[in-house]
């Protein structure tokens, strides 16, 4: 007579299941105490409730990074500094954040009058060897501020100078000679001037000659200044300043890009 399938030996630390156990529900196995594998007909474990809106919340998190890098491409294409650097077409790297041109120009607003329009102007002196001063390795030079009245026609023009001339003074100079201011030029919202003796280009802040940049002759690595008579304006950021030459001797050295000593 068959009496059926013999039960399964129990290994030692194990319990057998009793197949008619009401208790038990069905295909559900339990290890250290968490299931791992129980009916679809059973309520959901609170703790799978806890884990899947943790994931859920992490995946919203990590598409909105996502969202925002795209909407934002400057803020992480740039390399490794956290500043924003570009290259301009010559090669130049420059500091987006840190320079903004100013292309203020004139400085200062023309008035509208009954006679004209009213511009504010200046004019400085290159007093040659007469710069320098009584007082000991100083040089100075003269400015004269005004105004330029232009009648509604086009047709005339008066000057007004003011009673006051500003004295600009230095310390700079090279063989006993230097403050021989040659022009004036707005640049980036501010006013500069030239020595073309000592290659110094000065800031004018007021009643202050502020050295700015030192140009020398040649090919910049020679130790005379470099003989500046024209200041312009080109390209903003590219060719700040643009020195035009002009001799006043027939004699001039290609090599090196530099004149004979007394122009």
């Amino acid at each position: 007579m068959d009496r059926g399938p013999s039960p399964m030996p129990v290994s030692p630390g194990y319990t057998q299941l009793e197949q008619n156990d009401p208790s038990m529900n069905p295909l559900r196995i339990s290890v250290g105490g968490l299931p791992m594998l129980a009916s679809m007909t059973n309520t959901p474990d609170p703790r799978f409730r806890l884990n899947l809106r943790a994931i859920v919340a992490l995946t919203l998190a990590i598409a909105l990074v996502f969202l925002y890098m795209h909407l934002n491409p400057g803020s992480h294409s740039e390399a490794p500094s956290s500043r924003n650097w570009k290259s301009g077409h010559t090669g130049m790297a420059v500091d987006e954040a840190a320079y903004r041109y100013n292309d203020t120009y004139p400085l200062s607003t023309p008035e509208r009058t009954p006679q004209g329009t009213r511009y504010r102007i200046g004019v400085i002196a290159d007093l040659d060897t007469d710069s320098r001063s009584d007082k000991k390795l100083t040089w100075f030079s003269y400015m004269r501020r005004g105004h330029l009245l232009v009648s509604e026609s086009g047709t005339k023009v008066a000057v007004e100078w003011d009673a006051e001339r500003v004295l600009l003074e230095s310390h700079l100079a090279e063989k006993g000679r230097g403050m021989e201011l040659s022009e004036l030029v707005v640049f980036n919202g501010k006013l500069y001037s030239v020595d073309d003796r000592t290659g110094v280009v000065y800031h004018i802040d007021g009643s202050k000659a502020v050295p700015w940049v030192i140009l020398p002759d040649g090919d910049g690595s020679v130790s005379k200044g470099f003989k500046a008579e024209w200041l312009a304006v080109k390209d903003e950021l590219t060719t700040a300043f643009l020195f035009p030459f002009m001799w006043t001797m027939v004699e001039y050295v290609t090599e090196g890009s530099s004149c004979r000593e007394g122009q």
